[in-house]
């Protein structure tokens, strides 16, 4: 990474631990700020500070780059990327169909140019940051209302983005908030728009053993893919070309073919996204209580459904295999959450240390008269979101399972927005600013549509909305009911909307966004109406959680200080998928009493695995271990070839096909996943039970060399002899 700015000093006391870090009994997803009080030596680490990180120069930081929502690194002078096997697995899907379904088989490109587009993937490298917390406060100080605090800041960040855009037009500038209401650092990315499929395993590999084993340990995943980064010929950024060349990146990493040992140190750079470890207690009763579970129910029905709908039909299974797959992740994940709060009865404790840190502000005058009313006023806020939790998460839902309904909400608001502006200037304007979003969503939404999975969720949505309590209302769902009086006469009301809506002619509104919008606008249209009285009613509420939301933005910077007072020290910043620092060692652990999970599994689990169905396994991995074929990648303490390591590091979703590097800086492995037990790091982390998972490198390069045929890409990499 070049250039890196490190001015975050003026408020680096929000960055920066009490003291340097070197237990491991404590969680880290350090900022690059924090590394300087970290003394990694002491904990393992065999590489200098800047080889790890040089402000002034290349160092490890420079071969990481963000996939997406995942992490991945390059691994040699041509751009070659690595990353998770579900990072890239909506990619493999939008090329596979019944004839080609290289969603099961795989995919590799032989050559450079058998590789595949993967469409719009925008990869980003972390090219430098500074700290503008002055800058977007600026004016804030004595401004009393929350909600004019909160819109200063919001043009205070949106004109320094602009103005830094500007000033690097070859970048993209983003402000992401450290801290809630106090802490902004500005961002510049430098962006990759042209990225290629290289070698994506067959799923049966990739994701072995499906959602059975998903967030679960013992894992034998080979959850691992390669693309490849391309530029313009003069190395700009460019679209997809067949001109372009391969991207030289400022740095790759070196591959450690012999792996790692159990308490070896190890280490993850990447890009996590998010956790709320430092939010009030009513923040998780409202998570435990309503959030995780509400939504946890709400995609289960949505998946049995698609499983219902695509039995028999590959077509149909082809189409939803990454949402089923995006949203069993999400469910499970959260299952996972709320067994942890249970388990640790985190809510609890987190509301006895807020009493002592009340107690504690109370207690000094001076403590009180600046912050004894920010725990109460946080309570009652929350008191109210707990309050209209069922009404409000209905709210946020509903459009998101059905695209066509979603398709006129959006209409129906960029209508409203056009028919409020007052001359035909503004109104064409508004058009040509506003119509490339309009077909991008369009477009988007109705190659989602189902008409039976839509309908069936209209259905569900709306009978869920019948159950709430009076306080919950949803008014525009129980005028809809007036003439209903069963579940047939509901089924066949929604029927004859979806039957009669315009909405879903792709041609006809596809033709109205380019060439007359206002005729669009004007529309009449049953699905129209129904969505313009639902977003009038969610705007109502929208506009009161915006006061809420605001009000707490301005008590949770008081609420940080308070605790850094309180405990004498400061805190590390949530994940908020910006590059971030994490070490540990390979170590198993006790999750349940009487268990020992080790940290190595081996490919004698796959195979024991194997039945055919959930844990599908390729003949050709069979018969290479019924021949103990190993190549040169065997454990010599297992005796075996290594498919999966567990780590006592601190990761969450975003962490994603980050390299696991050993303490020379080299890769020894692609993190995958946390054990079932960790799902809960987001909120709180353990060492006794927070445990990350990735694919050795060993299985990595014993896949590509044995399985896969693939020994260019391994000779393409620089391996550690």
């Amino acid at each position: 990474m070049k250039k890196i700015i490190l001015t975050i000093c003026s408020v680096a006391a929000l960055f920066i631990l009490a003291s340097n870090t070197n237990k491991k009994n404590d969680e880290g997803m350090f900022p690059l700020s924090d590394l300087k009080n970290i003394d990694l030596h002491k904990a393992g680490l065999k590489i200098s500070s800047k080889e790890l990180y040089n402000p002034g120069g290349t160092s490890l930081i420079d071969a990481i780059v963000r996939i997406g929502g995942c992490t991945g690194s390059f691994l040699s002078n041509d751009g070659l990327i690595i990353t998770n096997h579900h990072c890239a697995f909506g990619f493999v899907q939008a090329i596979s169909n019944t004839k080609n379904n290289y969603i099961k088989t795989g995919f590799l490109a032989k050559t450079r140019s058998e590789e595949v587009p993967a469409k719009g993937l925008v990869c980003k490298m972390t090219d430098s940051y500074v700290d503008v917390s002055s800058r977007v406060l600026s004016g804030t100080e004595n401004i009393q209302d929350a909600m004019e605090r909160i819109k200063l800041i919001s043009n205070n960040v949106k004109a320094i983005t602009a103005s830094e855009n500007e000033l690097h037009p070859d970048l993209q500038c983003e402000i992401s908030e450290m801290f809630t209401g106090r802490t902004y650092v500005l961002f510049r990315y430098k962006l990759l728009k042209d990225v290629r499929l290289v070698y994506v395993p067959a799923r049966s590999i990739g994701e072995y053993g499906g959602e059975l084993d998903n967030w679960v340990w013992p894992r034998h995943s080979g959850d691992f893919s390669f693309l490849r980064a391309y530029v313009a010929p003069d190395g700009k950024v460019a679209e997809f070309s067949e001109k372009n060349i391969p991207y030289k990146p400022a740095k790759f990493l070196k591959v450690n073919p012999k792996g790692v040992k159990e308490n070896d140190f190890v280490f993850v750079l990447g890009y996590p996204g998010r956790t709320f470890r430092h939010q009030p207690a009513a923040f998780y009763k409202y998570h435990e209580q309503y959030m995780l579970k509400y939504v946890s129910d709400n995609f289960d029905w949505q998946i049995a459904k698609m499983e219902e709908m695509g039995k028999g039909n590959d077509s149909i299974q082809i189409r939803y295999a990454g949402r089923i797959k995006s949203l069993a992740n999400t469910t499970k994940n959260y299952k996972g959450k709320l067994q942890g709060f249970k388990r640790a009865g985190l809510t609890a404790q987190k509301y006895a240390d807020e009493k002592l840190l009340n107690d504690f502000v109370n207690a000094d005058p001076k403590l009180k008269s600046k912050y004894g009313d920010v725990i109460p006023k946080l309570n009652n806020l929350y008191d109210d979101l707990l309050k209209f939790a069922p009404r409000n998460l209905w709210y946020d839902f509903v459009y998101s399972a059905t695209p066509i309904f979603q398709t006129a909400a959006m209409i129906d608001n960029f209508s409203k927005a056009y028919n409020e502006l007052k001359s035909s200037e503004e109104q064409t304007a508004y058009i040509e600013k506003q119509k490339p979003k309009m077909k991008e969503a369009f477009y988007r939404l109705i190659n989602q549509y189902n008409p039976e999975f839509e309908k069936a969720a209209m259905n569900k949505m709306f009978s869920d909305a019948r159950q709430f309590n009076s306080e919950n209302e949803i008014k525009m769902v129980n005028r809809f009911y007036k003439d209903i009086k069963s579940q047939s006469d509901l089924e066949k009301k929604i029927s004859k909307i979806y039957d009669s809506t315009s909405i879903s002619d792709m041609n006809k509104i596809g033709k109205l966004i380019d060439n007359d919008l206002p005729k669009l606008f004007k529309m009449k249209d049953p699905l129209l109406q129904l969505a313009s009285e639902l977003n009038t009613e969610i705007t109502k509420y929208d506009n009161e959680d915006k006061v809420r939301d605001s009000e707490i933005n301005l008590l949770m910077a008081k609420y940080v200080d308070m605790k850094s007072i309180w405990k004498s020290k400061q805190f590390v910043p949530d994940a908020n998928s910006t590059l971030r620092f994490t070490f540990g060692s390979i170590k198993g652990y006790s999750p349940n009493d009487g268990d020992y999970n080790k940290p190595f599994t081996t490919l004698k689990g796959v195979i024991e695995k194997e039945n055919g169905e959930e844990y599908e396994l390729l003949q050709v991995i069979k018969d290479l271990y019924a021949a103990r074929d190993f190549g040169a990648f065997m454990h010599p303490d297992l005796n075996d070839l290594p498919v999966n390591i567990l780590y006592d590091l601190d990761t969450t979703g975003g962490n994603s096909g980050s390299p696991v590097l050993n303490a020379k800086g080299e890769m020894i492995g692609v993190n995958f996943d946390r054990a079932y037990t960790a799902t809960i790091n987001d909120y709180a982390w353990n060492e006794n039970y927070s445990r990350s998972v990735g694919v050795d490198v060993r299985y990595v390069l014993w896949v590509l060399q044995k399985v896969a045929k693939a020994q260019f890409i391994i000779d393409e990499m620089t391996m550690v002899k």
